[in-house]
């Protein structure tokens, strides 16, 4: 399997207010951009590519310590998870078949791992997907963009916060920002997604959504949320690792 995994490490992170870039944020011993790395590397990515853009020396000088054979995209001045990925392919794309599995995962996903990806892979190779993602039922959605899945698994829709409306803010299936696509549906839809949104920005989930056109796109639910569970502040990290100690002396 001709698999590829792309970081997206570009964001400021400002929410975060450390005195480092949020995917330099340590969780139990590893900083945020380390797990994802080594996640990628543990399910079998042969190729993987970190999107910087602020603060990108240090960002840089902690992938290639992880992974010394990653390379870069820089985002341009785009904003935006879709357009972070767009930038991505450009370098990635000339190495891809239409056949190559792409990963791609958020850089603030401190507990992530290879045996969940493993999982995502699986699961999109088996029901023949375009595109797949990861997704959690959240107890606190907030945040999080909503998926509206049909009951056999296919979405339907994946709606940001910002652009919900109160009903759909109730739906407590969220997406995690961990995907799998085939290298040819993402790129048939790459540079098609427009910006007419609250944050006008690029999204991923609507790159997602256009791979509709190359086959069935999926949602994987996952059956333990807490392993998917972004962190955009010193709050949600506090809590995680509360959390994480919890789960940990539970098994003891």
């Amino acid at each position: 399997m001709d698999l590829a995994c792309v970081v997206l490490a570009a964001g400021k992170g400002s929410r975060m207010k450390a005195s480092v870039p949020k995917p330099l944020v340590k969780f139990e011993g590893k900083s945020f951009l380390e797990a994802a790395l080594l996640a990628a590397k543990g399910a079998g990515a042969g190729k993987i590519c970190v999107v910087v853009r602020h603060e990108r020396e240090k960002i840089e000088a902690e992938a290639k310590r992880v992974c010394p054979s990653c390379i870069f995209a820089l985002q341009d001045e785009v904003p935006g998870t879709g357009r972070a990925m767009e930038c991505a392919l450009k370098i990635l794309g000339p190495s891809l078949s239409p056949d190559s599995l792409v990963l791609v995962t958020a850089s603030d996903i401190p507990l992530v791992s290879s045996s969940l990806f493993s999982c995502l892979i699986k699961k999109h190779r088996t029901c023949g997907a375009a595109a797949t993602l990861l997704a959690a039922q959240a107890e606190n959605p907030f945040g999080y963009g909503r998926v509206v899945s049909s009951p056999t698994g296919e979405v339907e829709k994946i709606v940001e916060e910002k652009d919900a409306s109160t009903q759909e803010r109730k739906i407590r299936l969220v997406n995690t920002s961990v995907y799998a696509f085939n290298a040819g549906a993402i790129l048939q839809a790459a540079g098609k997604a427009g910006r007419s949104n609250a944050q006008k920005e690029v999204y991923l989930t609507d790159l997602f959504l256009l791979c509709r056109g190359e086959g069935k796109i999926m949602a994987l639910p996952c059956p333990d949320p807490l392993l998917l569970r972004g962190v955009n502040d010193s709050a949600q990290l506090s809590a995680l690792q509360k959390d994480w100690e919890k789960r940990k002396s539970l098994k003891e």
